[in-house]
């Protein structure tokens, strides 16, 4: 009889969960670290971020010499370095490795961690689908970066409609009545942390939120139709989800582990398949 949940694939809810665990954790924990813990924690998240986007890359570049170039073009030489590709990434993963470090500061809402927590499954689930599916079309080596990716494109779509649709019934200050200066001022004053780089990382996040706002209450109520200023809005809204992605990539990199991929889809001795 087939089993509904695989071993590995128990393994890899219990460890999403975990990760879930853990930036509960970072956004309890961060109002009161201090600058070196914040900075560590920064790199702790940017790591695995930066090995995923890396994996990507070199697995375009290797999609892109096999196509484009000639087997004898010098520039099949020249482009087979890694150093500048590894370094543009890195200041990627560190940039999305902050947006999720000031989006757990800022706090996030307990119905957002709930939504998490029920997506562990359809994660699992969508993982198990997609990979039967590009078996079909991608090479075996390239086939769980393939399937990262694309799972990782639609979760995040999914998670930030509801999230940001969520976010729509939610109550915000009423900013009609200030001028803009005043609502910037507003919300920066809103933000406490102990570390002053966390501080001040916090206080330019919250007061381009309050300059968002404040021209969304004045500039999208005059749109004609309901629903022109729901999706005017949900485009306001989408931006204040910014540790989706990068959670999204930390469960990517957590499946990779948990399935042994590792380095498999690089290595050039392993058969290309059919």
């Amino acid at each position: 009889m087939q089993r509904w949940v695989k071993p590995l694939e128990l393994q890899l809810m219990l460890g999403l969960l975990g990760l879930i665990v853990v930036l509960l954790w970072a956004a309890r924990a961060l109002p009161a670290l201090g600058t070196g813990y914040v900075v560590a924690l920064w790199v702790l998240l940017g790591v695995p971020m930066l090995a995923i986007l890396f994996r990507r890359r070199r697995a375009v570049r290797r999609a892109w010499l096999a196509v484009y170039l000639r087997e004898d073009s010098p520039w099949q030489w020249r482009l087979r370095g890694g150093g500048l590709m590894l370094l543009g990434q890195v200041f990627v993963a560190a940039a999305l490795s902050l947006a999720l470090l000031l989006s757990l500061a800022r706090g996030v809402p307990s119905a957002s961690w709930i939504v998490l927590v029920l997506f562990v499954p359809v994660w699992v689930l969508g993982w198990r689908v997609l990979q039967r599916y590009l078996a079909v079309h991608a090479a075996p080596r390239l086939l769980p970066m393939a399937t990262g990716g694309a799972l990782r494109r639609v979760a995040g779509v999914a998670l930030l409609l509801v999230l940001a649709s969520w976010a729509l019934w939610q109550p915000y200050a009423d900013l009609g009545r200030v001028t803009l200066y005043e609502a910037v001022q507003f919300y920066a004053a809103r933000q406490q942390a102990e570390s002053g780089l966390l501080q001040h990382a916090l206080e330019v996040t919250a007061a381009l939120d309050g300059a968002r706002h404040w021209l969304a209450q004045h500039w999208l109520e005059g749109l004609p139709g309901t629903a022109l200023q729901v999706v005017a809005w949900l485009l306001v809204l989408v931006q204040e989800w910014l540790f989706v992605w990068p959670y999204l990539l930390l469960s990517q990199a957590l499946t990779h582990v948990v399935y042994r991929h590792g380095y498999r889809e690089f290595d050039t001795t392993a058969p290309a398949g059919p």
